[in-house]
């Protein structure tokens, strides 16, 4: 009964430990989203404090779900360029290993490279890579857009060293290995290639965001889906802010909301719903400036 009950409370002490790290790290990742976020925008919100509110989970939530998809279109863009390089090139290795001598330790494995080849990969990798075409065709700077294909290859470099390490695992983990063999792995070498597994894992998760040519994008891309930033946004503004933005080249018009509102319309609303005040991009005749109106002042569709 003892051994029960200690079971139990360690058990339930480990489920507090993983929501404790869970709960303090989601409110780290959305701080910093905001802390980046705010110095993009030069505003930080006022009237909130850092790690408080909903509204930090929520870009928590928005900058993973942002990231993740960018990572797998990227890792599946890489698979499609590589899948059938990185066959070959293994297929050629171990041909020129036979045609050699042997030396210790020496071995080279076939490697399953199918997984790189699957339906979904091949279309989210097809769609990734239509993506990237169309973003380097349309681009102002083809050869700066370019330098984004560099992250969907070094993710598919990833995969075929991943999967090349995983073949060899499996090698030594079935049983057919002899340890006092030509070509058996000590206990070293099984300790080096889980590490090196353990190791590349890390680096298909965060090589999206270190090698991404320009990586705010994500941030931006993180309060567009917590809905904390719109785009091409509907405001009513109450007086006398209405008078600032209208001196803006923004076109004004009346509000449904009454007179004492002014409708404007494509406006970038840059940060809404958290603290008091309303981040605003309005366009000027120089170029684009920032507004904050309180919050309490305006409507946004």
């Amino acid at each position: 009964m003892q051994e029960a009950s200690k079971g139990s409370d360690d058990h339930q002490n480990l489920i507090e430990l993983v929501g404790t790290i869970a709960k303090h790290g989601t409110v780290m990742i959305g701080s910093l989203c905001l802390l980046v976020y705010s110095n993009r925008i030069g505003q930080f919100p006022e009237g909130v404090g850092l790690g408080e509110g909903l509204a930090f989970y929520l870009v928590c939530a928005g900058f993973l779900l942002a990231y993740a998809l960018y990572a797998l279109i990227c890792t599946a863009t890489g698979c499609l360029l590589l899948a059938v390089p990185a066959r070959a090139l293994n297929r050629f290795a171990i041909n020129r290993q036979g045609k050699m001598p042997r030396r210790y330790g020496q071995m080279l494995l076939h490697t399953d490279f199918s997984a790189m080849r699957n339906g979904p990969i091949l279309a989210l990798g097809a769609l990734g890579l239509v993506g990237h075409a169309i973003y380097i065709f349309y681009n102002t700077e083809p050869w700066q857009a370019s330098l984004w294909l560099g992250v969907p290859l070094m993710q598919g470099i990833g995969v075929v060293f991943f999967l090349t390490i995983l073949r060899r695992q499996q090698h030594f983990e079935s049983g057919v290995v002899v340890t006092n063999y030509s070509d058996g792995p000590t206990a070293g070498s099984r300790n080096d290639v889980a590490m090196a597994r353990r190791a590349f894992v890390i680096w298909l998760a965060i090589a999206p965001l270190m090698l991404a040519p320009e990586r705010m994008f994500l941030f931006d891309a993180a309060f567009r889906v917590a809905q904390l930033r719109k785009d091409g946004a509907t405001i009513h503004v109450k007086s006398p802010w209405a008078d600032r933005v209208a001196q803006s080249t923004l076109a004004k018009s009346p509000s449904v909301l009454g007179s004492e509102y002014v409708e404007f319309k494509k406006v970038n609303v840059l940060l809404r719903s958290v603290g008091q005040k309303v981040v605003i991009e309005l366009p000027t005749a120089t170029g684009m400036t920032k507004l904050s109106i309180p919050a309490d002042l305006v409507e946004i569709e």
